[in-house]
């Protein structure tokens, strides 16, 4: 499961003053050319949602606006007895945009700052059955699996920190988030046929697309910067409440199979749970090689394992039976406890104009292995970054890349024809 990432920032700075599958990952642009290494080294919009102390670093008037272009594709083959093995899937969703902008300004002791970014995103889609012809069990095994997925957070962040004397500052940021989620699966609707079951001629289609236009967040953190060391250290606590959407259902049977009839325009909602986020890291810093080392650990609330489309206005009609109400459809989205290990190294090669940065990250599945979907699944990987920096005239520019190699990881399923 490849994951790619190419982005441009700029970052305007005053000339007065001084001194990364759902779980947000990254902050800004700028830390994708690190590997997602950003607990401690970025003080600017990213400290949003990462470490908000971090923005004390300096006091500097300051602006920034960037992107980042994601990449997201999958690989899906089934063995379905140990011996046949399905055709190889490869999923084909467009590159995604995840914009970012932020401003931040210094008040004597009290650092300010405001963003609107993309916190999250991921887009994927698996080759649709719906004009094929034969053998669907040979061609699209994972059907029942899920055919595709996306998931999208916009967040508008405010936030604040304080410096406590020479070395300590906190911070402390609220958001508020529009989320989307689309998702498109088959279910298999055949209990009163005499037909076997996982019967192509048997399946609904579903579509569901649904979204909340304010999820709350908030993250607070801390950073230790001795002005007499090399050595800065920092750590945080993110929170985000679970995502109540709301929106739409489509459902379609096949021409000799199930029909899906609807008593009034189909409604589905979804609650999404949120991990908690806990970072921390340290960084050195001298005159032209800069060195951190992250840790990051998402644990995976209550619930988090399954998730339930719940719907109204759609009823399945058998040919055999009498009609029944389609009222839930589990969902592919699936999260666990999870951990990432990251490192970065920046280095000058022209001091005060030019820096070139690296980066590796290794993260832990995010997704339970028995609940793997080409759809939501998070399998985890080896992540190299890199990029680089200019500085001239107090406008600074950063390009970034990123490439994700995932794990991959044959696993027995309990995703069925449900």
């Amino acid at each position: 499961m490849p994951r790619g990432m190419l982005c441009a920032l700029v970052t305007l700075v005053s000339s007065v003053g001084h001194a990364d599958g759902i779980a947000i990952v990254g902050g800004s642009p700028r830390a994708i050319g690190r590997a997602g290494a950003a607990t401690v080294g970025d003080d600017g919009g990213g400290a949003l949602l990462i470490n908000p102390a971090a923005m004390a670093r300096r006091d500097t008037v300051r602006a920034e606006i960037g992107a980042a272009m994601i990449d997201d594709t999958v690989q899906w083959q089934y063995d379905r007895t140990g011996t046949t093995v399905a055709p190889l899937s490869v999923a084909r969703a467009g590159s995604q945009l995840a914009p970012l902008g932020a401003a931040i300004a210094g008040v004597g002791d009290w650092i300010f700052g405001a963003g609107v970014m993309t916190a999250a995103v991921t887009d994927r889609s698996l080759p649709r059955p719906g004009d094929a012809r034969g053998d669907l069990m040979a061609a699209y095994e994972y059907r029942y699996t899920g055919i595709g997925g996306s998931y999208r957070r916009d967040t508008l962040s405010l936030g604040v920190a304080r410096r406590l004397g020479d070395s300590l500052a906190l911070g402390i940021a609220l958001g508020a988030s529009r989320v989307r989620v689309t998702e498109h699966r088959r279910i298999w609707a055949g209990a009163g046929t005499t037909r076997w079951v996982g019967s192509q001629t048997d399946d609904v289609d579903l579509s569901f697309d649904a979204s909340e236009l304010f999820a709350p967040s908030a993250i607070a953190g801390l950073l230790y910067a001795p002005v007499d060391s090399q050595i800065e250290l920092g750590a945080s606590v993110g929170w985000a409440r679970t995502v109540h959407l709301e929106g739409t259902a489509a459902g379609v049977g096949m021409a000799t199979g199930p029909t899906v009839v609807n008593s009034f325009p189909p409604r589905a909602s979804l609650d999404v749970r949120q991990p908690i986020a806990v970072r921390a890291g340290g960084r050195y810093v001298g005159d032209r090689v800069v060195a951190e080392l992250d840790g990051d650990l998402w644990l995976a609330t209550a619930g988090s394992g399954s998730t339930m489309w719940w719907i109204q206005g759609m009823q399945v009609v058998d040919p055999m039976q009498a009609p029944s109400e389609l009222q839930q459809v589990p969902s592919r989205i699936a999260q666990h406890t999870h951990v990432a290990l990251r490192t970065a190294v920046d280095v000058a090669l022209i001091p005060g104009f030019l820096w070139v940065t690296g980066g590796y990250a290794f993260s832990t599945r995010g997704t339970p292995a028995s609940r793997l979907s080409p759809s939501f699944g998070d399998l985890g990987g080896h992540t190299v970054g890199l990029g680089l920096d200019t500085t001239a005239g107090g406008v600074t520019v950063t390009l970034g890349w990123s490439r994700t190699w995932a794990l991959r990881t044959w696993t027995p399923s309990e995703l069925r024809v449900d």
